[in-house]
Protein backbone atom coordinates (compact mmCIF):
# COMPACT_ATOMS: atom_id res chain seq x y z
CA UNK A 1 0.00 0.00 0.00
CA UNK A 2 2.92 2.36 0.75
CA UNK A 3 4.04 2.00 -2.87
CA UNK A 4 0.58 3.03 -4.00
CA UNK A 5 0.65 6.07 -1.73
CA UNK A 6 4.09 7.05 -3.02
CA UNK A 7 2.91 6.68 -6.60
CA UNK A 8 -0.11 8.90 -5.92
CA UNK A 9 2.10 11.49 -4.27
CA UNK A 10 4.45 11.43 -7.25
CA UNK A 11 1.48 11.90 -9.59
CA UNK A 12 0.38 14.86 -7.49
CA UNK A 13 3.77 16.55 -7.77
CA UNK A 14 3.86 15.88 -11.53
CA UNK A 15 0.48 17.59 -11.81
CA UNK A 16 1.88 20.92 -10.62
CA UNK A 17 2.28 22.31 -14.12
CA UNK A 18 -1.29 21.37 -15.04
CA UNK A 19 -2.90 22.89 -11.96
CA UNK A 20 -0.80 26.03 -12.02
CA UNK A 21 -2.20 26.77 -15.46
CA UNK A 22 -5.58 27.00 -13.78
CA UNK A 23 -4.29 29.58 -11.28
CA UNK A 24 -4.90 32.37 -13.72
CA UNK A 25 -8.61 31.54 -13.85
CA UNK A 26 -10.81 33.62 -11.58
CA UNK A 27 -14.18 32.77 -10.13
CA UNK A 28 -13.16 31.66 -8.45
CA UNK A 29 5.41 13.17 13.86
CA UNK A 30 6.45 9.89 13.01
CA UNK A 31 5.90 8.21 9.72
CA UNK A 32 4.34 4.78 9.68
CA UNK A 33 3.09 2.60 6.88
CA UNK A 34 -0.63 3.33 6.85
CA UNK A 35 -3.24 0.63 7.14
CA UNK A 36 -4.81 -0.63 3.93
CA UNK A 37 -7.13 2.03 2.54
CA UNK A 38 -9.85 1.79 -0.12
CA UNK A 39 -8.78 2.86 -3.62
CA UNK A 40 -11.80 5.11 -4.10
CA UNK A 41 -13.06 8.14 -2.21
CA UNK A 42 -15.26 6.10 0.12
CA UNK A 43 -14.44 6.00 3.81
CA UNK A 44 -14.33 2.86 5.98
CA UNK A 45 -17.39 2.56 8.21
CA UNK A 46 -17.57 1.76 11.89
CA UNK A 47 -16.11 3.23 15.05
CA UNK A 48 -13.31 0.63 14.99
CA UNK A 49 -11.59 2.88 12.47
CA UNK A 50 -11.06 5.38 15.28
CA UNK A 51 -9.51 2.91 17.73
CA UNK A 52 -5.93 3.60 16.60
CA UNK A 53 -6.41 7.32 16.73
CA UNK A 54 -7.39 9.92 14.18
CA UNK A 55 -4.61 11.33 12.03
CA UNK A 56 -5.66 14.55 10.28
CA UNK A 57 -3.51 16.37 7.75
CA UNK A 58 -4.23 20.10 7.57
CA UNK A 59 -3.08 22.47 4.82
CA UNK A 60 -3.54 26.19 5.46
CA UNK A 61 -2.63 29.09 3.14
CA UNK A 62 -0.88 31.30 5.69
CA UNK A 63 -0.04 30.58 9.32
CA UNK A 64 1.13 34.15 9.85
CA UNK A 65 -2.58 35.07 9.70
CA UNK A 66 -4.06 34.92 13.22
CA UNK A 67 -7.31 33.61 11.72
CA UNK A 68 -5.62 30.35 10.69
CA UNK A 69 -3.71 30.18 13.96
CA UNK A 70 -7.03 30.25 15.81
CA UNK A 71 -8.42 27.52 13.56
CA UNK A 72 -5.35 25.39 14.27
CA UNK A 73 -5.67 25.81 18.04
CA UNK A 74 -9.38 24.92 17.93
CA UNK A 75 -8.59 21.78 15.92
CA UNK A 76 -6.01 20.69 18.49
CA UNK A 77 -8.44 21.28 21.34
CA UNK A 78 -11.12 19.19 19.65
CA UNK A 79 -8.98 16.05 19.39
CA UNK A 80 -10.21 13.61 22.02
CA UNK A 81 -8.25 10.37 21.66
CA UNK A 82 -4.81 9.76 23.21
CA UNK A 83 -3.49 8.69 19.81
CA UNK A 84 -5.13 11.46 17.79
CA UNK A 85 -2.67 13.51 15.76
CA UNK A 86 -2.75 16.75 13.78
CA UNK A 87 -0.21 17.32 11.00
CA UNK A 88 -0.32 20.98 9.93
CA UNK A 89 1.47 22.43 6.92
CA UNK A 90 1.70 26.12 6.03
CA UNK A 91 1.54 26.62 2.25
CA UNK A 92 2.75 30.24 2.65
CA UNK A 93 0.46 31.38 -0.17
CA UNK A 94 2.16 29.07 -2.67
CA UNK A 95 -0.06 26.62 -4.56
CA UNK A 96 2.93 24.55 -5.62
CA UNK A 97 3.94 24.11 -1.97
CA UNK A 98 0.36 23.26 -1.00
CA UNK A 99 0.35 20.42 -3.53
CA UNK A 100 3.67 19.09 -2.24
CA UNK A 101 2.49 19.38 1.36
CA UNK A 102 -0.58 17.29 0.59
CA UNK A 103 1.58 14.72 -1.19
CA UNK A 104 3.67 14.47 1.97
CA UNK A 105 0.54 13.97 4.07
CA UNK A 106 -0.56 11.17 1.77
CA UNK A 107 2.81 9.48 2.30
CA UNK A 108 2.44 9.89 6.07
CA UNK A 109 -0.77 7.89 5.95
CA UNK A 110 -3.23 10.47 7.23
CA UNK A 111 -6.86 9.38 7.63
CA UNK A 112 -8.42 12.67 6.53
CA UNK A 113 -7.08 15.82 4.88
CA UNK A 114 -8.52 19.23 5.75
CA UNK A 115 -7.58 21.83 3.18
CA UNK A 116 -8.10 25.56 2.73
CA UNK A 117 -7.34 25.97 -0.96
CA UNK A 118 -5.11 28.76 -2.21
CA UNK A 119 -6.83 28.49 -5.58
CA UNK A 120 -10.37 27.05 -5.66
CA UNK A 121 -10.01 25.84 -9.25
CA UNK A 122 -6.30 25.03 -9.35
CA UNK A 123 -6.61 22.67 -6.37
CA UNK A 124 -8.37 20.03 -8.52
CA UNK A 125 -5.23 17.96 -9.16
CA UNK A 126 -4.57 17.83 -5.42
CA UNK A 127 -8.10 16.64 -4.72
CA UNK A 128 -7.89 14.02 -7.46
CA UNK A 129 -4.69 12.66 -5.90
CA UNK A 130 -6.39 12.38 -2.52
CA UNK A 131 -9.26 10.51 -4.14
CA UNK A 132 -6.85 8.08 -5.80
CA UNK A 133 -5.21 7.47 -2.43
CA UNK A 134 -8.59 6.83 -0.80
CA UNK A 135 -8.22 9.76 1.60
CA UNK A 136 -11.35 11.85 2.19
CA UNK A 137 -10.97 15.63 2.06
CA UNK A 138 -12.70 18.36 4.04
CA UNK A 139 -12.60 21.81 2.42
CA UNK A 140 -12.64 24.60 4.96
CA UNK A 141 -12.62 28.39 4.88
CA UNK A 142 -13.13 28.34 1.10
CA UNK A 143 -15.13 26.11 -1.23
CA UNK A 144 -13.58 24.34 -4.22
CA UNK A 145 -14.77 24.42 -7.80
CA UNK A 146 -15.58 20.69 -7.81
CA UNK A 147 -17.31 19.99 -4.48
CA UNK A 148 -17.89 16.39 -5.52
CA UNK A 149 -14.20 15.81 -4.76
CA UNK A 150 -14.62 16.64 -1.07
CA UNK A 151 -16.72 15.07 1.67
CA UNK A 152 -17.90 18.35 3.11
CA UNK A 153 -17.19 22.08 2.98
CA UNK A 154 -17.01 24.15 6.17
CA UNK A 155 -17.24 27.87 5.39
CA UNK A 156 -18.45 31.17 6.74
CA UNK A 157 -21.31 32.93 4.97
CA UNK A 158 -18.92 35.01 2.89
CA UNK A 159 -21.53 36.63 0.67
CA UNK A 160 -23.18 37.91 3.84
CA UNK A 161 -19.80 39.14 5.07
CA UNK A 162 -19.43 41.30 1.96
CA UNK A 163 -22.96 42.60 2.38
CA UNK A 164 -22.33 43.54 6.01
CA UNK A 165 -19.18 45.42 5.02
CA UNK A 166 -21.06 47.30 2.30
CA UNK A 167 -23.78 48.34 4.73
CA UNK A 168 -21.25 49.54 7.31
CA UNK A 169 -19.25 51.48 4.73
CA UNK A 170 -22.35 53.04 3.17
CA UNK A 171 -23.46 54.22 6.60
CA UNK A 172 -20.02 55.68 7.34
CA UNK A 173 -20.05 57.51 3.98
CA UNK A 174 -23.65 58.76 4.36
CA UNK A 175 -24.50 56.95 1.13
CA UNK A 176 -22.12 58.79 -1.18
CA UNK A 177 -18.47 58.63 -2.22
CA UNK A 178 -15.83 56.83 -4.27
CA UNK A 179 -14.63 53.40 -3.17
CA UNK A 180 -11.75 51.09 -4.11
CA UNK A 181 -11.48 47.33 -3.55
CA UNK A 182 -8.47 45.17 -2.67
CA UNK A 183 -9.49 41.65 -3.62
CA UNK A 184 -8.19 38.09 -4.13
CA UNK A 185 -10.68 36.44 -6.43
CA UNK A 186 -8.72 33.24 -7.14
CA UNK A 187 -10.31 31.69 -4.04
CA UNK A 188 -14.05 31.24 -3.82
CA UNK A 189 -14.15 32.60 -0.28
CA UNK A 190 -12.77 35.97 -1.38
CA UNK A 191 -14.72 35.99 -4.63
CA UNK A 192 -17.94 35.59 -2.61
CA UNK A 193 -16.93 38.39 -0.25
CA UNK A 194 -16.36 40.70 -3.18
CA UNK A 195 -19.63 39.64 -4.81
CA UNK A 196 -21.60 40.25 -1.63
CA UNK A 197 -20.01 43.67 -1.24
CA UNK A 198 -20.59 44.74 -4.84
CA UNK A 199 -24.16 43.44 -4.99
CA UNK A 200 -25.07 45.25 -1.77
CA UNK A 201 -23.42 48.47 -2.97
CA UNK A 202 -25.84 48.57 -5.90
CA UNK A 203 -28.43 49.67 -3.36
CA UNK A 204 -26.47 52.89 -2.84
CA UNK A 205 -26.43 54.84 -6.15
CA UNK A 206 -24.43 57.64 -4.57
CA UNK A 207 -21.45 55.31 -4.02
CA UNK A 208 -19.18 54.43 -6.95
CA UNK A 209 -16.61 51.64 -7.01
CA UNK A 210 -13.86 53.31 -9.03
CA UNK A 211 -11.05 50.72 -8.97
CA UNK A 212 -10.54 47.07 -8.05
CA UNK A 213 -7.36 45.02 -7.94
CA UNK A 214 -6.41 41.51 -6.83
CA UNK A 215 -3.42 41.05 -4.56
CA UNK A 216 -0.97 38.27 -5.34
CA UNK A 217 -1.24 37.10 -1.73
CA UNK A 218 -3.79 38.20 0.86
CA UNK A 219 -1.24 39.87 3.13
CA UNK A 220 -0.26 43.38 4.16
CA UNK A 221 3.03 43.41 2.28
CA UNK A 222 1.10 42.79 -0.95
CA UNK A 223 -1.87 45.09 -0.26
CA UNK A 224 0.14 48.14 0.80
CA UNK A 225 1.66 48.80 -2.67
CA UNK A 226 -1.77 48.24 -4.24
CA UNK A 227 -3.22 50.93 -1.98
CA UNK A 228 -0.31 53.26 -2.84
CA UNK A 229 -1.15 52.79 -6.53
CA UNK A 230 -4.82 53.55 -5.83
CA UNK A 231 -3.89 56.77 -4.01
CA UNK A 232 -1.60 57.90 -6.82
CA UNK A 233 -4.17 57.13 -9.52
CA UNK A 234 -7.26 58.61 -7.88
CA UNK A 235 -7.54 62.20 -6.57
CA UNK A 236 -10.56 61.20 -4.48
CA UNK A 237 -10.94 58.01 -2.44
CA UNK A 238 -13.55 57.94 0.31
CA UNK A 239 -13.69 54.25 1.19
CA UNK A 240 -11.75 50.99 0.92
CA UNK A 241 -13.03 47.41 0.97
CA UNK A 242 -10.42 44.75 1.70
CA UNK A 243 -11.01 40.99 1.73
CA UNK A 244 -9.44 40.35 5.14
CA UNK A 245 -7.85 42.09 8.11
CA UNK A 246 -4.23 41.46 6.96
CA UNK A 247 -4.90 43.23 3.65
CA UNK A 248 -6.58 46.02 5.61
CA UNK A 249 -3.32 46.41 7.55
CA UNK A 250 -1.47 47.16 4.32
CA UNK A 251 -4.14 49.60 3.14
CA UNK A 252 -4.13 51.40 6.48
CA UNK A 253 -0.32 51.70 6.41
CA UNK A 254 -0.49 53.30 2.94
CA UNK A 255 -3.25 55.69 4.01
CA UNK A 256 -1.24 56.74 7.09
CA UNK A 257 1.82 57.36 4.96
CA UNK A 258 -0.25 59.55 2.62
CA UNK A 259 -1.87 61.43 5.50
CA UNK A 260 -5.32 60.17 4.53
CA UNK A 261 -6.21 57.84 7.38
CA UNK A 262 -8.66 60.37 8.89
CA UNK A 263 -10.42 60.93 5.55
CA UNK A 264 -10.81 57.41 4.13
CA UNK A 265 -13.11 54.77 5.65
CA UNK A 266 -11.83 51.18 5.62
CA UNK A 267 -13.81 47.94 6.03
CA UNK A 268 -12.55 44.37 6.07
CA UNK A 269 -13.44 40.80 6.96
CA UNK A 270 -12.19 38.50 9.74
CA UNK A 271 -13.01 40.20 13.03
CA UNK A 272 -9.53 39.35 14.30
CA UNK A 273 -7.89 40.90 17.37
CA UNK A 274 -5.87 43.06 14.99
CA UNK A 275 -9.00 44.19 13.18
CA UNK A 276 -10.63 45.12 16.49
CA UNK A 277 -7.58 47.19 17.39
CA UNK A 278 -7.90 49.08 14.10
CA UNK A 279 -11.56 49.79 14.90
CA UNK A 280 -10.74 50.99 18.43
CA UNK A 281 -8.06 53.28 17.00
CA UNK A 282 -10.51 54.76 14.51
CA UNK A 283 -8.48 53.44 11.58
CA UNK A 284 -11.14 51.01 10.38
CA UNK A 285 -14.91 51.36 10.33
CA UNK A 286 -15.89 47.70 10.60
CA UNK A 287 -14.79 44.10 10.19
CA UNK A 288 -17.20 41.27 9.42
CA UNK A 289 -16.35 38.69 12.05
CA UNK A 290 -15.76 35.05 11.29
CA UNK A 291 -15.68 32.36 13.98
CA UNK A 292 -12.34 30.58 13.48
CA UNK A 293 -12.72 28.53 16.66
CA UNK A 294 -16.02 27.09 15.47
CA UNK A 295 -14.59 26.41 12.02
CA UNK A 296 -11.71 24.43 13.54
CA UNK A 297 -13.96 22.51 15.90
CA UNK A 298 -16.45 21.70 13.13
CA UNK A 299 -13.71 20.41 10.81
CA UNK A 300 -12.46 17.93 13.42
CA UNK A 301 -16.01 16.86 14.28
CA UNK A 302 -16.64 16.20 10.58
CA UNK A 303 -13.40 14.21 10.31
CA UNK A 304 -14.43 12.06 13.27
CA UNK A 305 -17.81 11.36 11.68
CA UNK A 306 -16.30 10.56 8.30
CA UNK A 307 -13.82 8.05 9.72
CA UNK A 308 -16.59 6.46 11.80
CA UNK A 309 -18.62 5.95 8.63
CA UNK A 310 -21.27 8.50 9.58
CA UNK A 311 -22.83 10.91 7.12
CA UNK A 312 -21.92 14.61 7.05
CA UNK A 313 -23.64 17.54 5.40
CA UNK A 314 -22.28 18.53 2.01
CA UNK A 315 -21.89 22.13 3.21
CA UNK A 316 -21.73 23.52 6.73
CA UNK A 317 -22.20 27.27 7.05
CA UNK A 318 -20.72 29.09 10.05
CA UNK A 319 -22.50 32.26 11.14
CA UNK A 320 -20.95 35.73 10.89
CA UNK A 321 -21.53 39.15 12.44
CA UNK A 322 -20.27 42.73 12.02
CA UNK A 323 -17.93 44.46 14.46
CA UNK A 324 -18.00 48.26 14.66
CA UNK A 325 -17.00 50.89 17.22
CA UNK A 326 -20.42 50.39 18.84
CA UNK A 327 -19.86 46.74 19.79
CA UNK A 328 -16.10 46.19 19.61
CA UNK A 329 -15.89 46.25 23.40
CA UNK A 330 -18.22 43.26 23.61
Amino acid sequence: MRKIKNLVAAMLITAVSISMAACSSKAPAKTETPAETPTNAETPAGTDALSDGLKIGVSVPDLTNVFFIQIKEAMKAQLTGPNDELIIQDAAGDQNKQMNDVADMINQGVDVIALSAINSEGVEATLQACKEAGIPVIAFNTAVKKPELVKTTVVSDNVLAGQLCAQALAEALDGKGKVVEITYSTTEVCYNRQKGFEDEMKKYPGIEIIQTKDVEKARADYSQPVMVDFINANPQIDGVFTINDPTARGAIAALKEAGLIDKVKVVAIDGSAEGKDFIRAGEMVASAAQNPAKIGTTVVEAAQKILAGESVEAKIIIEMSIITKDNVGK
